[in-house]
């Protein structure tokens, strides 16, 4: 196989990312070139990929000004000892709350506390074994669906359909498969409006700028009002008591502080989007890597019949599927889901170390540079699983691998995400061996969320015996 994207050294591929420029584009470079930043990771100088802090400049807005936080400590400080000095910034808020209205991921203050409150028994890792069995059928009934077509196919879209169907009936009560390929379609063109939306962030005043941005989300939110409404109603109707939604809605009856339909709604749009997206777009990225490196396939594959033999996983395999989560952490590793935090900094600050932060600025937060920090991993361009195995994993400073982000605004559903995707993996590699036939042409591009910059055409043949 051609490796292009994936440049082929003497032992071995490294897997695709932008080249590095030598120096930050800076306001004149972009505003002459503003396709740099259409996918941000891609303007990121070398030495920001060995250095702790770093001033930058993108776009006229004050916002604009800021300095990019690559040190554990200084991280831990922002996200967590401090983090009320620094909440989500405009910016980013600005892009996605068009879309997904108030909801966990957007929402603030007393709003997001109670809502969180309302989620998260459903997100312990105690509760969430529960949803085993469902991942691993939902997994069976996937490697089969593309068994039994026996011809190329986008493994990043079926990732997506099974997912789909996941977050359906496990958090929303609902069937969705007369749906999931409009909510698939609507979410990728929505997302692939990225690089219009953050340059009308970066330059334009805030006035202006929602404006533009309401404009382009307006059809993709429409889409998904429709497909939110309907599960509503569904939900509505459900004698199921357990999934999360119609938990949120009883609950927040019982106490007095109703979620009216738009609240709802919002939740609703949200757990769409984030609740599939994250394992989805993982998965893919994972394949893609596995296409790379066949022998960590094969070593998924001896430890999944070492541990299950012929019968289908359980939550209880997973501890001992140790490589096969090793596999998902080191992909989460070099293609986090959320390529870049970006905080607005309120008031002056000083960081671990002595650094000074300027309140009005923005502090950059980059899970992609700071996953591959040269300090901080060894070959860090390289795809190692085993260095979240065993003593290495251990040494890993906790603020030097953030694929979740953290503090209090970690993703709810880290442990769900985790657990769906070591026994989906798990199941996929039990049944089947699956190669990506376009990866020397893949590059990851940074929406939203960071995806390939093209659909990955697959195939996959059954295992013998």
């Amino acid at each position: 196989m051609a490796i292009e994207n994936a440049t082929r050294l003497s032992d071995g591929p490294v897997p695709a990312r932008p080249r590095a420029p030598t120096r930050s584009p800076g306001i004149a470079a972009a505003l002459l070139r503003p396709q740099l930043l259409a996918n941000l990771i891609a303007s990121f100088p070398d030495f920001w990929y060995e250095t702790d802090f770093s001033d930058f400049r993108v776009g006229i807005a004050s916002a604009g000004r800021g300095i990019f936080v690559n040190e554990p400590e200084a991280i831990r400080h922002i996200l967590v000892t401090n983090a009320e000095n620094y909440p989500k910034d405009d910016n980013q808020l600005a892009i996605l709350k068009p879309l997904l209205g108030d909801g966990l991921l957007t929402s603030s203050g007393a709003t997001w506390r109670r809502n969180r409150k309302l989620a998260a028994p459903i997100f312990q890792h105690s509760s969430v074994r529960d949803f085993a069995p469902l991942f691993v059928n939902a997994a069976q009934h996937s490697v089969e669906r593309v068994l039994a077509e026996d011809k190329p196919f986008a493994i990043d879209r079926e990732m997506t359909r099974l997912t789909l169907e996941i977050i359906g009936e496990s958090i929303l009560g609902a069937d969705l498969s007369d749906d999931i390929e409009g909510i698939g379609d609507t979410v990728t063109h929505t997302l692939d409006k990225f690089p219009a939306m953050f340059l009308a962030s970066t330059f334009l005043p805030p006035a202006f700028r929602d404006g533009f941005i309401e404009r382009l989300v307006q059809p993709g939110r429409r889409a998904l009002d429709i497909f939110a409404r309907k599960i509503i109603r569904d939900a509505k109707n459900n004698d199921n008591e357990s999934t999360l939604l119609k938990r949120m809605m009883n609950a927040s009856a019982a106490d007095g502080t109703e979620m009216n339909i738009d609240q709802v709604r919002d939740e609703v749009a949200t757990f769409l989007l984030a609740g599939h997206e994250t394992t989805a777009t993982t998965l893919s990225w994972t394949w893609y890597l596995l296409t790379l490196y066949p022998d960590a396939l094969t070593r998924i594959q001896a430890e999944v019949d070492e541990v299950a033999g012929g019968r289908a996983l359980t939550a209880d395999d997973v501890p001992r599927l140790a490589y096969t989560r090793a596999v998902i952490d080191e992909t989460l590793r070099l293609y986090p889901v959320v390529a870049n935090i970006m905080r607005k900094i309120e008031e002056d600050d000083v960081l671990p170390g002595g650094v000074t932060l300027r309140g009005g600025r923005t502090a950059l937060i980059s899970p992609w540079v700071m996953h591959r920090h040269r300090r901080h991993w060894r070959d860090a361009d390289r795809f190692d699983p085993n260095r979240f195995l065993g003593e290495e994993a251990r040494s890993i400073p906790r603020y030097a691998y953030l694929p979740f982000g953290g503090g209090q605004r970690i993703c709810i559903g880290a442990s769900f995400a985790l657990l769906e995707a070591v026994l989906i993996l798990g199941t996929f590699a039990q049944h089947a061996d699956v190669r990506v036939l376009n990866a020397g042409a893949v590059m990851p591009q940074a929406r939203i969320v960071l995806r390939p910059n093209m659909p990955l055409k697959a195939e996959a043949t059954r295992r013998k015996g």
